[in-house]
């Protein structure tokens, strides 16, 4: 709705249809329109302001109200320019703006209008464009140390274990030597696992049964972690052929499985199971657990997909730690890597899949990957 005219004013009702808020002030600083954007991207109440003083409604836009009261010195008004606004609870928002006279029919200039759109979500594209682009550099980075390091560690490997040999009659000197090599295989991990992680992923899609996949993962994952007592229960509900990299996909899910086996107690259970987007359900199979979406601040809409949910009883992770699970190197545990599950989620980020986790202190935790099909 335009506030001004009647609806029957053909000309007014175009630029109401505009995707654009605009605002027009006359010479004494009263508002002669504004449309519904205008007041949504504002954030004002959902009033009729024409007639009201500009100065007064928008009173806690400081830069909006000095850029309307400068516009009448410029020679050269803004066009295509930005400026940042402040809405409700401190945030800022980006926005685009063209300014223009309004002249009366003597020619003179009777007010100013001000066309402007909200380009919040372009800068926030723009700066994720920005950050795979200096990750990238940072992955290139990393994979030249590493290979620089390598090298060096493999010389002192090799070097200690010739001494190793000579002093085969010393046993003090060849224990503290094989403590040596020990430090160098646990630093050799590390670089191959920061190489692993900057690794480009790769991935071969062919149609495959998740059932399949799914089942040949839990026997992969029971064969690592020796837990007999656990209660394993499966859920498969029918699903369409899901187009994936079938080794890559069930890494993610051993991964995630293994990580569920180790979390338990020797009498905890792990429900799994998958199904299409009709039969999901987001409710965690053990209680009402703290939720996070895993992917670095993006938006993935899925309106058809797969999806494989991992569910344990154990002992759950704090809620302090829930959104570091996924950074790389960062563990709980005494011998793990932290490389595992940021890992996971890339190769689920690689097939434009999203990947969530809940999570409860002693509930237990939930994983949920979902798959586009």
């Amino acid at each position: 709705m335009f506030y001004t005219v009647p609806e029957k004013d053909f000309g007014l009702k175009i630029l109401n249809s505009l995707r654009c808020g605009i605002l027009s002030i006359d010479r004494e600083n009263k508002i002669t329109a504004i449309n519904e954007i205008a007041i949504r991207i504002l954030e004002l109440e959902n009033l009729d302001y024409v007639g009201a003083d500009v100065r007064e409604v928008l009173k806690n836009q400081e830069f909006f109200l000095q850029l309307l009261n400068g516009a009448y010195q410029m020679k050269n008004l803004p066009s295509r320019a930005e400026m940042e606004i402040r809405v409700r609870e401190g945030a800022s928002r980006t926005v685009g703006y063209t300014i223009s006279f309004i002249k009366g029919e003597d020619g003179e200039i009777a007010g100013i209008s001000i066309f402007f759109k909200d380009l919040t979500l372009v800068e926030q594209l723009n700066e994720q464009e920005k950050l795979k682009d200096r990750l990238a550099a940072l992955g290139q980075m990393a994979a030249g140390l590493a290979h620089e390091i390598r090298n060096p560690l493999a010389a002192i490997e090799l070097t200690a274990s010739l001494i190793k040999r000579k002093l085969i009659d010393h046993p003090n000197h060849t224990t503290q030597l094989e403590s040596i090599q020990s430090e160098v295989r646990k630093l050799n991990k590390i670089v191959t696992d920061c190489l692993e992680f900057v690794r480009p992923v790769k991935i071969s899609q062919e149609k495959v049964n998740l059932v399949s996949l799914l089942d040949e993962s839990i026997l992969i994952a029971l064969s690592t972690v020796d837990k007999k007592e656990i209660r394993l229960k499966k859920n498969f509900l029918s699903t369409p052929p899901v187009p994936v990299d079938y080794n890559q996909m069930k890494q993610v899910v051993v991964n995630i499985l293994v990580n569920a086996l180790q979390a338990l107690s020797e009498h905890g259970s792990i429900e799994i199971s998958c199904g299409p987007s009709s039969c999901y359900h987001r409710n965690a199979s053990y209680g009402n657990k703290k939720s996070t979406d895993m992917n670095l601040g993006r938006q993935i809409s899925l309106s058809s997909y797969a999806w494989i949910k991992v569910a344990d009883n154990g002992q759950g992770i704090p809620e302090d730690l829930l959104s570091k699970i996924f950074y790389p190197f960062f563990t709980t545990k005494e011998k793990g890597s932290g490389i595992g599950l940021a890992i996971a989620q890339k190769i689920v980020e690689s097939h434009h899949g999203s990947m969530d986790v809940e999570s409860e202190p002693g509930v237990g935790t939930t994983f949920t990957i979902k798959l586009p099909l």
